[in-house]
């Protein structure tokens, strides 16, 4: 029994565009395995540049490298061009990540998920937020997405954790971030092409 994989993720160095576009025809064409391009990805000029030289088939898409309206282009450029979108974090909290989760929720548009980082940390600064048991993420009705930082407990995980919190500008709203843009968006969401399951 082996093992079939589906997606490579960032095969080739960040700055290597060719690499990139020779890697994705190569895995495409010979093996039918997806590449996609995350530290390629740092911009809506780079996702501009990989769908229009066709350089890789789903795109990464990281909220504390590109911010919120960051990834709302990308979003929006990689779906009308037919490519894949996945989202990811970098090593953040679960207070980051919740809103990155919470995203992936409300458009319902991401095939791939990779939001796993803050089991990474050593210790959870948050306290209330989403919940994640294997393949299941499990959201609250609180206001904002329900998380917060203890800051007497993990001070120094939280500075760093800081760093995202001006892509989190809806933390007091009452109702929750995937309501809310679904309001404002009228998004279908749909999980049917999504690699995790959510529960309410």
């Amino acid at each position: 029994m082996g093992v079939i994989p589906i997606l490579f993720e960032q095969p080739v160095a960040r700055d290597d565009w060719d690499g990139l576009g020779h890697v994705s025809k190569v895995a495409r064409e010979v093996y039918g395995v997806s590449v996609a391009a995350d530290e390629s990805c740092r911009s809506v000029f780079d996702a501009q540049k990989i769908v229009q030289e066709s350089l890789a088939d789903v795109i990464n898409i990281k909220l504390a490298k590109v911010g919120l309206l960051g990834a709302l282009e990308i979003i929006k450029l990689t779906r009308k061009a037919g490519l894949v979108l996945m989202i990811g974090g970098m090593v953040e909290t679960r207070l980051a990540m919740g809103f990155s989760a919470h995203l992936a929720a409300g458009l319902g548009c991401f095939r791939f998920i990779d939001l796993d980082t803050p089991l990474l940390l050593s210790q959870d600064p948050v306290i209330g937020g989403y919940q994640v048991s294997g393949p299941v993420y499990r959201f609250t009705n609180a206001g904002g997405h329900g998380g917060f930082l203890d800051w007497k407990e993990n001070d120094q995980v939280c500075r760093n954790d800081f760093q995202a919190l001006p892509y989190i500008a809806t933390l007091c709203m009452k109702a929750t971030f995937s309501q809310r843009l679904r309001r404002c968006l009228s998004v279908k969401v749909s999980f049917s092409h999504s690699s995790f399951l959510l529960a309410s």
